[in-house]
Order: C-alpha cells, then sequence, then structure tokens
C-alpha cells in the first residue's frame, strides 16, 4: 500500500494524479519512468488518466 503525502499544498496535477486508483498509479509510475521537463507527477498523471479512460472505453465496449 502507497502511503498519500500531505496534499494540502498540493498542486492540482499532484491531487488529481493521487485520486487515481493505487494500481494505476503504480503502473503510471513504472511506464513513466525517470523525471522528464514536465514534472514527473504530470507524467504519471497523464499516463494514470490514459488507462483509466481506456478502461472506461472498454468497459462501453469500445475498445
Amino acid at each position: 500500500m502507497t502511503v498519500i503525502p500531505d496534499l494540502t499544498n498540493a498542486t492540482p496535477a499532484t491531487r488529481e494524479y493521487y485520486a487515481l486508483p493505487e494500481e494505476i498509479r503504480t503502473a503510471a509510475k513504472a511506464i513513466a519512468g525517470p523525471p522528464r521537463p514536465m514534472t514527473h507527477i504530470e507524467v504519471m498523471l497523464a499516463i494514470g488518466t490514459a488507462i483509466a479512460n481506456e478502461r472506461e472505453a472498454a468497459k462501453r465496449g469500445e475498445r
């Protein structure tokens, strides 16, 4: 289980990322790799959101 940090002063992207299910955050972190020019949390959020969107599309039978 991942410990979620205090999000009091977190950016909106950080809050959105930690709102994703833990398994999606773990997958996003593994795919994102080392930090890039955009913040690492923004990369992980983008990947995690994509994973979540693909799952929702699959549930609707779109994939």
